[in-house]
């Protein structure tokens, strides 16, 4: 089941089945059914800006490379609806990665491999997390990093493709301002007094990214700009 912790602002997935999911084959046939869903037009580009609902992903993993062996640690989400944050609507959970975490991760991230000894697996993290997101589109800062572990482990675990509308920060942030720096997170949320409550969680990080995802939302809007498809267009 899932617990909120009222401290941490963290909703945490444990292993304990909940109802519609059991075992193995219904997380496959779950993960393989979202792909055939999403292949519906996604009608997303259209709807006003104020109104879009998106999921604000980050990943913490044992490296860069998802191809060569390296593998998710934590996934880390909320919800937004337009420039509004729903803190209330959230997802957490530490992954089972199924090899020892680097030392200089460990010293990063916080995680340990007593942390994830008993955290879910990655095809059971995923069927979960998909479930949280719907059929919302997903944000991400430099969003290559997410996009790629989401298809690698997709395809790893129940050999269906990543099909998410995925969205970049870097997208409105290109198009509004000279980024600050090389874009990292770090420089773009000083830069806005956007505070991280704690870099490099998943989840304090898809926070800072939201909130700054927001900010430009806004800062869109006031220039004219109603739709992602004007986004779209603008920059193309």
């Amino acid at each position: 089941m899932a617990k909120w912790d009222l401290f941490g602002r963290i909703w945490h997935m444990s292993r304990a089945a909940e109802p519609g999911i059991a075992d193995d084959k219904q997380h496959i046939a779950y993960l393989r059914s979202i792909s055939k869903a999403n292949k519906q037009v996604d009608s997303s580009a259209d709807i006003p800006l104020h109104d879009l609902e998106v999921v604000v992903i980050d990943l913490e993993t044992t490296g860069f490379y998802p191809d060569h062996g390296d593998a998710i640690l934590s996934m880390g989400a909320v919800a937004m609806r337009g420039e509004h944050l729903l803190l209330g609507d959230s997802f957490y959970t530490l992954v089972n990665p199924g090899r020892a975490i680097p030392p200089h991760i460990r010293s990063l991230t916080g995680i340990t491999d007593d942390m994830v000894a008993d955290a879910p697996e990655l095809l059971e993290a995923l069927s979960r997390f998909f479930q949280f997101v719907g059929d919302r589109p997903l944000v991400a800062h430099h969003s290559r990093h997410e996009r790629e572990f989401l298809r690698s482990g997709l395809w790893k675990t129940s050999r269906r493709p990543f099909t998410h509308r995925m969205l970049d920060t870097m997208l409105l942030i290109r198009l509004l301002s000279n980024p600050v720096g090389n874009g990292s997170l770090d420089a773009l949320c000083a830069a806005h007094d956007i505070p991280i409550s704690r870099r490099h969680h998943a989840y304090c990080d898809a926070v800072a990214a939201g909130t700054l995802w927001a900010k430009y939302l806004v800062k869109a809007e006031s220039q004219g700009f109603t739709s992602l498809r004007q986004v779209y267009e603008a920059v193309r």
